[in-house]
C-alpha cells in the first residue's frame, strides 16, 4: 500500500493519465484509423471479395488457395470479380538442428510467396509484394511422424501467407479507396 500511495503522491498517475487521454483525443481528430481493420471496412471487403485467385498448383498452392479464399472472401459474397491475384510460391527446406554425429533434428521450411494484383480489364498490375513465413518442424526416428510433422509445418506457413497476403492487399485497397 506504501508504493501506491509513493506513486500517487508524485502525480505520475494523473499526468500520465491525462497525457494518454490528450494523445487519444488527438488521434481521434486527426482520423486515425487502425491499419488491421482496414479489411472491415465494407467497400474494402468488397474489392477483397472480387478478387480470383490464379497460378497455384501443387498441395501447398491449394494449401494457399484456400487460406486466401478463406480470407479474402470469408462470407462468400456473390461478387463479380474485377481483379486477379497471381501467385507464385517458392518452398525450401533447410536443416536448423544438426547433433555431433551429423544428425539433422529439426528444419526450417520457408515458403516465399511473389504475387501481383492485377487489373482484369487491362492487366494493369495494380499492387505487388512478396511474403516469406518461416514454420519449424522436428525430425523423428519414426519416418510417418517427420512427415506429418513437415506436412503440418507446410499447412501453418500456408495459411500464415494467406493472413499476410490479405492483410497487404486491405491496406491497399484501403489507401487506393480514401484517395478516391
Amino acid at each position: 500500500m506504501g508504493g501506491r500511495r509513493a506513486f500517487l503522491s508524485t502525480g505520475l498517475g494523473l499526468s500520465t493519465g491525462l497525457g494518454v487521454m490528450v494523445g487519444l483525443g488527438l488521434l481521434a481528430g486527426c482520423g486515425f484509423r487502425p491499419m488491421l481493420k482496414a479489411g472491415e471496412e465494407p467497400a474494402v471487403r468488397e474489392q477483397l471479395a472480387a478478387i480470383e485467385i490464379a497460378g497455384l498448383a501443387g498441395r501447398i498452392g491449394q494449401l494457399v488457395r484456400n487460406a486466401l479464399l478463406d480470407e479474402l472472401n470469408p462470407t462468400a459474397l456473390e461478387v463479380p470479380s474485377r481483379y486477379k491475384l497471381v501467385v507464385q510460391l517458392n518452398r525450401r527446406a533447410s536443416a536448423l538442428g544438426i547433433q555431433l554425429n551429423n544428425t539433422i533434428t529439426r528444419y526450417n521450411l520457408t515458403l516465399t510467396a511473389r504475387f501481383q494484383l492485377l487489373d482484369e480489364t487491362d492487366a494493369d498490375i495494380l499492387y505487388s509484394s512478396t511474403v516469406r513465413r518461416i514454420a519449424s518442424y522436428n525430425v523423428r526416428r519414426a519416418p510417418y511422424s517427420t512427415l506429418v510433422a513437415e506436412l503440418d509445418a507446410e499447412r501453418r506457413a500456408a495459411q500464415e501467407i494467406g493472413t499476410d497476403i490479405r492483410t497487404l492487399l486491405a491496406v491497399h485497397f484501403a489507401r487506393t479507396t480514401n484517395v478516391t
